[in-house]
């Protein structure tokens, strides 16, 4: 390409590449891309998980971010509240994430290309 001629919309000129930005991120969202995220997506598939549950099993702070960007890979999780009591009897409200029924089939495509 010249330097006269403009790039057509959605083509980086130095690249020569016809894929817009926002599709380019939609291909690389949708792989895992850390152990994290694999095994955060393996214990959802076994049931219901509160953040303390993701937290040990998965080992890091940051679960609600893990599990938001496990949503933007297209799966649907859930949030669902449950009541429950704490060490001293008193009753409390806890939330668990869910895996919804309609993306077992994205998640477990998900962890099949992850491992290969």
């Amino acid at each position: 390409m010249t330097d006269q001629q403009k790039a057509p919309a959605g083509r980086n000129p130095d690249r020569g590449s016809t894929v817009t930005s926002k599709a380019r991120n939609q291909t690389i969202t949708n792989r895992l891309h850390s152990p994290r995220q694999y095994r955060a997506l393996r214990e959802l598939l076994t049931g219901p998980r509160s953040v303390r549950q993701l937290f040990d099993s998965v080992g890091c702070n940051g679960v609600p971010q893990l599990v938001s960007a496990l949503r933007d890979k297209g799966l649907q999780i859930d949030t669902e509240e449950r009541k429950g009591q704490d060490r001293d009897g008193k009753p409390v409200a806890f939330c668990v994430y869910v895996l919804h029924r309609d993306s077992r089939r994205k998640a477990f495509r998900l962890l099949a290309d992850y491992a290969g």
